[in-house]
């Protein structure tokens, strides 16, 4: 199962007893202090190089007046999905269709109820339809990737401080392309209503909504507070850890200068011998 810590003796599946068979020394307790030691000299380092860390991830949340206002305005995008994006109206014969709809009617009564073998004949069957729906997907598409930038920000924002990223720069990026994908997915839809209004008259109408203006604000917002950040430059605000890197450093100098100690009496024991 393993050997023992004093002589080496290899225990068996039957030594279950706290005593080592060949030398007779507690298993559980021998060298207890050194190891006790040794993990608190290893908790101490993984102390000292995670805390630079844990300050840069709350100086970018929550470091600044401005980190704030960020943490805030994250979530504005997310929010405004919710809001009605587009509005619908369509008389069919058996059924008429009077909603605003949302990320969550997208989701909910769209993409979980879609029925692709319907949406493939609407694209391939039918020359009446092709360019609308294909445009329909594409609104639908674009309008989930811009949610997806709206929630990928959140943790990226988290390594805007790291000293090896431009953590300022990525995040304007990605809400650019949160603006790109939100206004292409408003274009894609307006022409989605005027392929179906050209193709069905009066039976079918649709505009956009506030949503997806307040979508695209928000990113902007988001645009803004990153560039006045970036502006500002105000440095990251570290908790003094000198007392731990100190003990650390002290420890692993002991440390060496017990193995040199060591060396060096092997080396005369060795000299002796010759």
């Amino acid at each position: 199962m393993a050997n023992c810590p004093k002589c080496g003796y290899r225990l068996k599946f039957t030594d279950f007893k706290a005593d080592c068979p060949g030398c007779g020394v507690n298993l559980m307790y021998y060298n207890h202090q050194e190891r006790l030691a040794e993990d608190a000299d290893k908790a101490e380092a993984e102390h000292v190089q995670m805390q630079p860390k844990i300050d840069r991830i709350k100086f970018a949340f929550v470091g600044t007046k401005l980190s704030i206002a960020r943490l805030v305005l994250l979530f504005l995008p997310i929010g405004m999905l919710f809001l009605p994006l587009v509005h619908v109206e369509a008389n069919l014969p058996f059924k008429s269709i009077d909603m605003n709809v949302s990320i969550l009617n997208v989701v909910m009564d769209v993409v979980m109820k879609l029925n692709f073998d319907v949406l493939i004949d609407m694209i391939l069957g039918s020359d009446l339809t092709r360019v609308a729906f294909i445009f329909y997907v594409l609104s639908i598409v674009y309008i989930f990737l811009a949610a997806v930038i709206a929630i990928v920000r959140i943790p990226v924002i988290s390594v805007s401080c790291s000293p090896k990223t431009n953590g300022g720069d990525r995040n304007i990026t990605l809400s650019t392309l949160g603006i790109i994908f939100t206004a292409l997915s408003m274009v894609s839809f307006v022409i989605f209503t005027s392929q179906m209004s050209n193709a069905f008259g009066d039976m079918y109408h649709g505009s956009l909504s506030i949503g997806g203006f307040l979508v695209i604000l928000g990113f902007v917002a988001g645009i803004v507070i990153d560039v006045l950040i970036k502006r500002a430059d105000e440095p990251v605000k570290y908790k003094d850890i000198s007392e731990f890197v100190e003990r650390v450093e002290a420890r692993r100098a002991e440390k060496a200068a017990a193995l040199e100690e060591a060396k060096r009496i092997v080396e005369e024991y060795e000299s002796a011998k010759a």
